[in-house]
């Protein structure tokens, strides 16, 4: 069986609790069980983690090239830097 990792960034884990007039009430759980129930159905192994630190992040992406095939990135508010 083929496996994902859904790997979300800084803040996600406030989805529908900060402001969800603004933002609406769907949580982070609620996405990532639509996710889970999808890869059931194409016989897709998902495992879902959330960070607020962009090390944790990258030594996450670091840990998925040994173990899942493939990796889908939901970065938010991860700063880029970009030096001359």
């Amino acid at each position: 069986m083929k496996k994902i990792w859904v790997i979300n960034g800084p803040n996600l884990n406030m989805l529908g609790k900060r402001e969800p007039g603004v933002y609406g009430s769907t949580t982070l759980y609620d996405v990532e069980s639509s996710i889970k129930e999808l890869g059931d159905e194409l016989k897709i192994s998902v495992e879902c983690y959330q960070y607020n630190s962009e090390g944790d992040i990258i030594d996450k992406i670091h840990a998925a090239m040994d173990k899942a095939d493939a990796i889908i990135i939901t970065p938010e508010r991860i700063l880029i830097t970009v030096t001359r």
